[in-house]
């Protein structure tokens, strides 16, 4: 997993609850209370697993989606002037997802990289796949929320396939109100 949503994930948790909250979540992931991540670095699943369950135990996905949308709309603003609504947005997600990628030296951490989203562009809603050994699902859900009320669309998701119940990858339908 890249660091830029494990570090915005210990920048929420700092906004909530203070640095000491920070450390101790590290700590009771088995990390070291230093542990700094870089945007476009690599790291391991099974430490972003660990983070994310010590996380969960103070913030909320909501917490995090916002602290998610609130920095990229500051860090990248381009990626939301390119687009006029949210489907053109969410349809670039992939792509913006994969940039990160295209720094990593070894081709094995830029392919896990760019396997995690696939899309299917259909007339009226879009199909996002997602497969990750980091089911983060209920993130991707809760920021595209924050992009629906970005543009002031109005859309819904639903999710047929899951990998927390079992299924080989999740499946978002997204479709908008006309």
């Amino acid at each position: 997993m890249l660091g830029y949503p494990l570090k915005l994930l210990l920048n929420a948790i700092e906004k909530h609850h203070g640095h000491a909250a920070v450390i101790q979540t590290l700590e009771e992931a088995g990390l070291p209370a230093d542990r700094l991540y870089r945007l476009n670095e690599p790291y391991a699943d099974s430490e972003a697993q660990r983070l994310t369950v010590a996380a969960s135990q103070r913030i909320s996905v909501e917490d995090i989606a916002q602290a998610f949308f609130d920095d990229t709309i500051v860090r990248f603003p381009t990626w939301f002037e390119m687009c006029k609504n949210s489907r053109q947005f969410l349809e670039m997600q992939p792509e913006i997802h994969n940039t990160f990628a295209i720094g990593l030296q070894r081709p094995e951490d830029r392919e896990a990289v760019r396997d995690k989203f696939r899309l299917e562009k259909l007339d009226d809603e879009l199909v996002v796949h997602y497969r990750s050994p980091n089911p983060l699902c209920d993130m991707y859900k809760a920021i595209a929320q924050h992009v629906f009320q970005h543009y002031q669309d109005k859309a819904t998701i639903a999710e047929p396939l899951c990998m927390k119940r079992g299924d080989v990858e999740c499946e978002l339908r997204i479709r908008w109100a006309q």
